[in-house]
C-alpha cells in the first residue's frame, strides 16, 4: 500500500511540476517530467486499479503529452498518449460488459491510432527532437501493450471452449494451500462448520483482478451474515499474494496456488502465459465457486462470461437460501 501511495504522489507531484514547466517554457524539463508521470500513473493504475486512478492516468497522459508535443499547433502528442493509456483503461472499467474476448479489435485500433497520432503530429507541426523521442517510450510500450492483449485474448478464446470438469450438488473438490501468512486451509476443515465461496484470481498481474478481489470485500459482512468465508485462490507466490492483500485492503485469505493443485482439482481452465506472466502451467480464468457446509458444490460461475464475476450480487439469490447452521 505504501508504494503505491508514493506512486499516486510522484505522478501527481510530476504532473504539478509538469505544468509549471509549461507555464515558464521549461520545454526538456516539462517533457520530462510529464514522462515520468505518465509511467507512474500507469503502474499505479496496474497494481491497485481504482476507478479515479484510472481516470487520474487519462488526465496525466493529456498533459504529459501536451507537454511532450511542445504546445505547437493542434495537441496531436497529448491525444497519442491518451490513446495509448485508454487501451488498459477503458477494457478494465468496462471489463463486466466487454470482459477479455469481445470487441478484439480495440487495442489494436488504439494503438494505430496513437502511433498516428504521434507521427503525424511531429511531421505536421515540424516538432524538433524532443517531439519525436520524449514521446517514443510511451509508444513502445503502447505496442507491448497491444500486443499482450492480442496473445491474452487469444489464449482465452481458445480455453473458453473447453469444459469445466466438476458438478453442481457433487462433493467439491478437496485442496490444501498455504494462505497469505503461510498458514496451512484445507477446504474440510470448514466442512460442517461453514459454507465457503472460493474466488479463483490470474495473478497479481491482471488488473481485473484486483478489481475482483475488493468487489468480494464489499459484502463480507452479507457473506458473514450467511456463515459464508470466503478465500481466494490465485497462482503466485505467498510473498505476492501478502503485499496483494495489504495493497488492496483485503480482509480475507488468499492462498498461494503455485502448483494449480485446487485450480486443476475444480476443472479450471488454463490459457498460455502472455508476456506479463511465467506460470508453470498458464493462467488460470477468474471463476468462483460456492461450497456448502456440508461439503457439496452448489454453484459455479461461468467461464464464457468472466466479467459477471466482478459482480458478487448475482450469487445472493442462491446464499439466501442457505442455512447458517449444520
Amino acid at each position: 500500500m505504501k508504494n503505491n501511495n508514493l506512486r499516486t504522489i510522484i505522478s501527481i507531484a510530476c504532473t504539478l511540476i509538469c505544468i509549471a514547466c509549461i507555464i515558464l517554457d521549461y520545454n526538456i524539463i516539462a517533457a520530462s517530467f510529464g514522462l515520468v508521470a505518465y509511467f507512474t500513473s500507469l503502474l499505479t493504475t496496474k497494481f491497485v486499479t481504482r476507478t479515479w486512478q484510472i481516470y487520474l492516468a487519462f488526465l496525466i497522459a493529456l498533459i504529459a503529452g501536451y507537454a511532450m508535443g511542445l504546445r505547437v499547433g493542434f495537441p496531436f502528442m497529448a491525444l497519442s498518449l491518451l490513446s495509448l493509456t485508454l487501451m488498459p483503461g477503458i477494457r478494465t472499467l468496462l471489463f463486466e460488459q466487454i470482459s477479455n474476448v469481445e470487441v478484439g479489435w480495440f487495442e489494436s485500433v488504439l494503438c494505430a491510432v496513437g502511433i498516428g497520432f504521434y507521427v503525424f503530429g511531429n511531421m505536421y507541426n515540424s516538432n524538433s527532437w524532443i517531439g519525436w523521442a520524449f514521446p517514443a517510450p510511451a509508444i513502445l510500450f503502447g505496442i507491448f501493450m497491444a500486443v499482450g492483449f492480442k496473445i491474452d485474448r487469444n489464449g482465452f478464446a481458445r480455453t473458453i471452449t473447453q469444459k469445466q470438469n466438476i458438478e453442481i450438488d457433487k462433493p467439491a473438490p478437496e485442496f490444501t494451500l498455504p494462505d497469505e501468512e503461510n498458514n496451512i486451509v484445507t477446504l474440510s476443515d470448514y466442512k460442517g462448520k461453514r459454507h465457503v465461496l472460493l474466488v479463483f484470481v490470474r495473478g497479481d498481474w491482471c488488473p481485473t483482478c484486483h478489481i475482483m478481489l475488493r468487489a468480494y470485500e464489499k459484502f463480507k459482512d452479507k457473506f458473514a451474515e450467511k456463515n459464508i468465508i470466503l478465500l481466494a485462490i490465485g497462482p503466485d507466490s505467498v510473498g505476492v499474494n501478502r503485499e496483494m492483500v495489504i495493497r488492496l485492503g483485503l480482509d480475507y485469505k488468499l492462498l498461494c496456488d503455485d502448483k494449480a493443485q485446487a485450480a486443476k482439482a475444480y476443472g479450471m481452465l488454463f490459457q498460455p502465459n502472455n508476456n506479463e506472466t511465467k506460470y508453470g502451467d498458464g493462467i488460470p480464468l477468474p471463476a468462483s465457486f460456492l461450497v456448502d457446509i456440508n461439503g457439496l458444490l452448489l454453484y459455479t460461475s461461468d467461464p464464457r462470461k468472466p466479467g459477471s464475476i466482478l459482480r458478487p450480487e448475482t450469487i445472493f439469490p442462491i446464499i439466501e437460501k442457505l442455512s447458517t447452521i449444520a
